[in-house]
């Protein structure tokens, strides 16, 4: 057995934030035209001042401005933190009534504090979190053009190679010009920079390079020429990442570089399970209630939430809209308004049916091989449950409350565990690291993509007001000397093994955690194998498995193998709730498929996060994300 069943390059620095030459005044009246990839980029409501938009949170502007750019924006009424993960896996952290913010851990500063309007959404620097996403709103006669650039050039040596990977706002779009195996020049169409004009470069395998940006500011081109050193060759590699693109430079005589951490690209392909809505009527129904019918070409997973200001809303997964959004105004029963939007991104779909109304009443979901119907009541709504999930095609709805009651396994004296212990604090593992790399097939490695999806995973959690520590962040194996020295003369099996998975224990039981999650990549000698299991070891495990088992199906939209009652070291020994989830196989084509997706480790993190919320409601403290 392998410790994959025992137990369960750097950053590139931030780039600089150039004031705008706009930014030294406030702007009286409307604001200026803005123009954002050859269109007019509309802002539902945009309020100028200090050389900045206020523009909410919720605006459909905003939204398609960050789905056009790979961006996720996540924040629930009532909590202190808005957090924008990039494309690139970066987080934008903005705190009500503080101008600083944070981008990837380095602050900076902002033209004033985000705030709540009355809607209880929050109002966001939009020029600030432009340029974090390496867009630059440049002034032009009668218009401000919201240029997309190329944010980062890292350069590092490794003895005789130097790898150059250059980072930008979109998905890069490049023409190589190589002359001569020692020179290489990139043509990056629509994006400009603020990078130096001239760089010299580390190591012995560049001598420099040089940036170039041409065309207009609607339409501009960067040219960046590596120029290496006499008798270097260089190499293209895949970088893993749309926006971006890696070269390296070789000195004569060195072997050929493999990038360690990335796993190649892959092509497009279809998500399965991906639907159209064919059809969407709202219809007054007996008794005073309104029904909202869609109709979809396919089955899809969907989520529900009940808000507590008198919204609520369903997301369709994997889904998009034939034809434009609505904004419906009823009046029916309990119903003021029917709102239905296209959100999600590109690969990610969603199509938002969100509903306003007066109190709480009654709403229910009926999902059939042609859709979904939505009927809303007016009686007020018995039921405590806040989330939920299914999907079309007519499976159940499944729901969850915020503050669930515990299952009679978990009232039983022999759980000396409280299910909640007050604590506002969760403990992130993600499993493997260092000399243990987990299971490796297909070009997938799990110790890489456990972490990619943790550190997805605390910047959600982050959002939800909880403090968030990591059994590790970076490619290392945790473990401490005094585990090492009492496993090791305690005369048991597995003594380092022991000692590793103990290590990780100890980050959570030594702060009292309130949740301990810890990922893992599954593997099997079969192809056919596939899905997502949920395991679980102490009574008061058992409701949190399947808390996580519900949200994590429905938004990751694999195969539900269920929750298992497991003695996994990691569940066994910590003091708190505690689950280890298998998310999909590395050895079976169509799990691999969708690993190979950032989109999907999105997913697959969104619905943990989800789950949380589900099971433990969100703290009211203000969310820390611990660092060791």
């Amino acid at each position: 057995m392998n410790r994959s069943r025992v137990r369960v390059s750097s950053l590139l620095a931030l780039a600089l934030l150039v004031a705008s030459p706009f930014n030294a005044r406030a702007q009286n009246g409307p604001p200026p035209p803005l123009w954002f990839q050859g269109t007019r980029l509309i802002f539902e409501h945009a309020v100028p001042g200090e050389g900045d938009l206020a523009v909410s949170t919720r605006d459909a502007g905003l939204r398609r401005f960050l789905d056009r750019l790979g961006a996720t924006v996540a924040y629930q009424p009532g909590q202190r933190f808005v957090v924008i993960t990039a494309q690139d896996r970066r987080t934008i952290v903005f705190a009500l009534g503080d101008p600083s913010y944070t981008v990837a851990g380095v602050r900076a500063q902002a033209a004033f504090a985000p705030t709540v309007d009355g809607n209880a959404d929050v109002n966001l620097p939009f020029y600030a979190l432009a340029r974090a996403l390496y867009v630059e709103p440049v002034p032009a006669p009668g218009e401000i053009v919201l240029q997309p650039r190329i944010g980062a050039l890292d350069v590092q040596a490794d003895g005789p190679r130097t790898v150059v990977t250059v980072r930008g706002a979109m998905p890069l779009v490049t023409t190589t010009n190589a002359e001569t195996p020692d020179r290489i020049q990139l043509s990056f169409a629509g994006l400009g920079t603020a990078l130096a004009s001239a760089r010299r470069a580390p190591g012995s395998a560049v001598d420099g390079i040089d940036v170039a940006v041409g065309g207009n500011a609607r339409v501009p081109t960067t040219t960046i020429t590596i120029n290496g050193a006499r008798g270097a060759t260089h190499r293209i590699v895949p970088s893993g990442l749309p926006d971006a693109y890696t070269v390296v430079f070789e000195s004569p005589g060195s072997s050929a570089y493999a990038p360690p951490t990335s796993p190649p690209t892959p092509p497009p392909l279809i998500v399965a399970g991906r639907a159209t809505v064919t059809d969407l009527s709202i219809d007054p129904a007996a008794d005073d209630a309104l029904a909202v019918r869609v109709t979809l070409s396919g089955a899809v997973g969907y989520e529900w939430h009940r808000l507590n200001d008198d919204r609520w809303y369903v997301d369709l997964l994997n889904t998009t809209l034939s034809g434009p959004g609505r904004d419906e105004a009823p009046q029916v029963g309990a119903v003021q308004s029917v709102r239905v939007r296209q959100t999600g991104s590109t690969d990610a779909p969603v199509v938002r049916v969100a509903f306003t109304l007066t109190g709480q009443p009654r709403v229910e979901l009926t999902p059939s091989d042609s859709g979904l119907v939505i009927t809303v009541y007016t009686d007020p709504s018995t039921d405590v449950a806040r989330v939920g999930a299914g999907r079309t095609g007519g499976a159940p709805v499944v729901a969850s409350a915020v503050s669930p009651e515990p299952s009679p396994a978990e009232t039983t004296p022999a759980w000396k565990f409280a299910p909640g212990n007050g604590s506002k604090t969760i403990v992130l593992d993600p499993g493997h690291g260092g000399d243990d790399v987990g299971t490796q097939h297909n070009g997938l490695t799990e110790k890489l993509l456990t972490l990619d999806i943790a550190e997805r995973l605390r910047a959600l959690l982050v959002a939800q007001g909880w403090t968030v520590r990591m059994t590790r962040e970076t490619d290392v194996d945790p473990v401490s000397d005094d585990n090492l020295a009492k496993m090791r003369a305690d005369g048991l099996p597995n003594p380092d093994d022991r000692a590793y998975l103990q290590t990780r224990c100890d980050t959570a039981n030594n702060i009292n955690a309130r949740l301990f999650i810890s990922i893992h990549i599954n593997s099997a000698p079969v192809e056919s194998a596939r899905g997502t299991t949920f395991y679980w070891y102490k009574p008061q495990d058992a409701a949190f498995a399947q808390a996580l088992e519900r949200s994590v199906i429905a938004a990751a939209g694999t195969q539900d193998d269920g929750t298992r009652h497991e003695n996994f070291y990691v569940v066994r020994h910590t003091t708190m709730p505690a689950v280890l989830i298998e998310t999909a196989f590395v050895t079976n084509p169509g799990d691999v498929a969708l690993l190979r997706q950032p989109s999907f480790l999105q997913r697959v993190a969104q619905g943990i996060a989800n789950g949380v919320r589900a099971y433990a409601g969100s703290p009211a403290s203000n969310p820390v994300s611990v660092r060791d």
